[in-house]
């Protein structure tokens, strides 16, 4: 199995464990986090260093990968775009949870992760370091642009497209052929039927209210 590390110590990180465990598939060599203690322990592994230290771990640890277990979307992007300039050597590693159904004909980009009883329908694609969360449905022939997510419960009917960065909040539902604009949010609940633009707050079911956002105003907590 190949080393990795696992960039972030959140709530999200121990859900990326859980797939990782589940599936036998890398050996999990530590967390990178910029705000918890050195040597701190989270779901029995150790936060063994910062961004800056990751050159260094690579060759210590002899690292094959790394996955960044973030679940805001921008600060997703943001790590990740760091992750590259300390380290561009590095491989970004998807992983995916044995109860997720995948159709045949669909592509995942790199560091995208899959959760719990996800589907994903005919020639959908996910983009890079996406987020299906659980129970969460992409339909057929839709696409989700680089660090965009959908939360837990999601249904996203076929020929749907989600921007960079945007996110589709729990059980949200999006009907068929609706373009969701990049660094988008779609509040909880929400029910979708027409397309929404880039840099939006929408939510209401249906959609009633819709309010300007900037790219890094937080979403989650």
């Amino acid at each position: 199995m190949k080393n990795i590390l696992i960039y972030g110590a959140s709530g999200h990180a121990k859900m990326v464990i859980d797939i990782i465990k589940k599936n036998k598939s890398h050996n999990i060599m530590g967390f990178i986090d910029c705000y918890k203690p050195l040597g701190s322990q989270i779901s029995g592994y150790k936060i063994v260093g910062r961004l800056e230290h990751l050159k260094q771990l690579s060759q210590d640890l002899n690292i094959d990968g790394i996955i960044i277990a973030i679940g805001d979307n921008y600060t997703r992007q943001k790590i990740a775009n760091n992750v590259s300039k300390e380290l561009p050597s590095i491989k970004f590693v998807s992983v995916i949870h044995p109860t997720a159904t995948l159709a045949e004909d669909i592509t995942i980009d790199e560091g995208s992760v899959i959760m719990a009883k996800a589907v994903v329908n005919s020639a959908a694609k996910v983009g890079k370091h996406c987020i299906i969360n659980t129970a969460s449905t992409l339909g057929h022939d839709s696409v989700m642009e680089d660090f965009s997510s959908l939360a837990s419960g999601v249904t996203i009917a076929g020929n749907v497209k989600i921007g960079r960065c945007s996110s589709i909040c729990l059980s949200a539902i999006v009907i068929q052929n609706i373009v969701i604009g990049k660094n988008t949010i779609v509040g909880a609940g929400s029910l979708v039927l027409k397309s929404i633009g880039d840099l939006k707050t929408a939510f209401g079911r249906p959609i009633h209210t819709i309010k300007d956002r900037k790219e890094d105003c937080k979403y989650l907590g």
